[in-house]
Formats: C-alpha cells, structure tokens, sequence
C-alpha cells in the first residue's frame, strides 16, 4: 500500500466537485446544485485530473462520462463519503461536557427547560457551577463558561446568544401571620411602610435596578432590608420576625414553607426572566438553535 505521501494532493472540495459533475452528468447542472461559476467548476477539475494523474471524464456534446479511471474514482469517494457519514455520526453521540453557570434562586422548571434545550441537538454533559448573574457574560465571552443560565436584563448583549428559558411575574412572600396574608390579591399601595427583603445588587445589578424603577413607577419606594447569606432560613426568620417585611418572588420559585404565604400584587408587576446565554460564533451557540435542521449524519459534502 502506497505511503500517505504519495498519494495525490487532493483536497475534499475537489472530491465534492467531481462527484457532482458525475451525478449531475454536465458541468453546467453541476455548477447550478453546487452555486459556484461554470468555469471555476471546470478549472477546479482539471487540476483535480492533473493530481489524479488520469482523465476522469469523456467531454461529449451532450454532456460528460465517466471513464474508466473517473468509475473507479467515484466508487472511492462514495465509500469515504459513508465512512466520514459514520465517523461523524460516532463522533457526535460521544458526550460533550460543558460547565453551566447559574445564578441563585434558578427554579427546576427552568433549569431544566435550559437542559432539554441544549441536549436536544446532540448528547452533552453540564457540569452547574453557581455564578453571579453580573458575572457571567464576561466568563462566557472568555471561555470560562460555555453556557450560562442568567437573569434578564443583560447588560452588554455583544457577543452573545440568548434565549428565553424563563418569564414569570414577581409576587409577595410573607410570613403567615403578617397582617396582609389574610388577603388574596395585593395592590402596591396595600405595600406602603413595607420594607423589602432583598438580595446583594452586586449579584445581578441590571435586574436589580429594573425591579426597584418598576417599583418606584408604582409608587413604591421600600427600604431594603439585605439578606447575603442565601440562606433559606435567615430567609423566612427575616420574613416571621417582622410584620413590616415582605420577599419578591415569582410563584415557581416560592419554597414550600407553611410558615409562608405568597400572594399577587398588581397592576403590572416586575417579571423575573431567565436567560440561558453562550458566546456566539462557537460551537457551543449552535446547539442553541435545537429548530434548525442538524447537518446530514449519513453523507456528509466532501
């Protein structure tokens, strides 16, 4: 068997070339399926003769034949092509792993909406680490990260794909025995002299700032009461300990807690959106886009 160096210095485009010219039976058809000029396409063959080292065609009036040299040729490139459909398709049920980060307070639902999404185009492995909302756009650009599951607003879009896993209402938690958790629906001046158990803006600083504008355009202004810790206990005994205090939260993410009651506020309250989030232009961003039609597994182009 010849040494890889002898073999002709043959590039996979020029294979493409010739097998559709042979399918196609005229370079015109050819160039047409191929999109490219009709006389590029018989340059392009030429020198694929000239490296072969053998006519591959009879040029006929009404069309091209394969000779002798340019059947065995086809048979070759056909076979490569189902070995490479093969290799590709193996290549691509092996998982990929990934590390994931996610901010706080991600409820199951949309976490595992982000997962179904980004397993749907091939087998892939997260690995979730928890990291700020306010960070991750920089780790994803840089690498660091290959997906993030983040809250919504982003403040610099560039260079990233995003997608919506997540868009609920916020509501009001309190403790069960909080002078408004007889009621079954808030307004915002229900809230007046109430103070808001909040969280480090530092962690997601755009959601921050639009939840409290879109308090204050409801003529809300609460003072803050800051939890750090992330503890869901210092998190109710906050709630239980003070008849002035109440959490913003959507429905989803409310923990069980008898000891907690959580009720809708209105008009138009803040949302809480989830975004899952990748550098674009990767491989990564491709999974994604789980509508778009994958590329053929069983004949890849050469």
């Amino acid at each position: 068997m010849a040494a890889p160096q002898e073999f002709p210095d043959l590039e996979l485009r020029h294979l493409r070339y010739f097998a559709a010219v042979a399918e196609a039976g005229t370079v015109t058809e050819a160039a047409r399926r191929l999109r490219i000029a009709q006389p590029s396409l018989s340059q392009q063959l030429r020198l694929l003769e000239r490296r072969v080292g053998a006519p591959l065609f009879r040029r006929l009036p009404r069309g091209m034949e394969l000779t002798e040299a340019g059947r065995l040729l086809l048979t070759g490139v056909r076979q490569a092509q189902h070995a490479l459909g093969s290799a590709v398709a193996a290549a691509r049920s092996v998982p990929v792993t990934a590390t994931v980060g996610v901010c706080r307070g991600v409820p199951h639902d949309v976490l595992r909406r982000a997962e179904r999404i980004l397993t749907a185009a091939r087998p892939l492995r997260p690995v979730y680490e928890q990291v700020d909302s306010g960070r991750q756009g920089e780790l994803l650009r840089s690498g660091a990260l290959a997906f993030g599951v983040l809250r919504a607003p982003v403040d610099d879009e560039a260079g990233l794909e995003l997608r919506t896993v997540g868009d609920e209402p916020l509501g009001v938690v309190l403790g069960r025995h909080h002078p408004l958790a007889v009621r079954t629906e808030l307004t915002w001046s229900d809230l007046a002299g109430q103070r808001l158990l909040w969280f480090p803006a530092r962690r997601a600083p755009n959601y921050a700032s639009a939840v409290l504008a879109r308090l204050a355009e409801h003529g809300w202004h609460p003072a803050t009461l800051v939890e750090d810790t992330g503890s869901h206990t210092l998190f109710r005994h906050a709630l239980l300990a003070h008849d002035d205090v109440v959490a913003l939260r959507p429905q989803s993410g409310s923990i069980a807690d008898t000891d907690l009651t959580w009720c809708p506020v209105g008009p138009e309250p803040p949302r809480e959106r989830f975004l899952l989030a990748t550098a674009g232009r990767t491989p990564w961003s491709r999974l994604m886009a789980p509508d778009d039609p994958p590329p053929s597994e069983a004949h890849p182009q050469l």
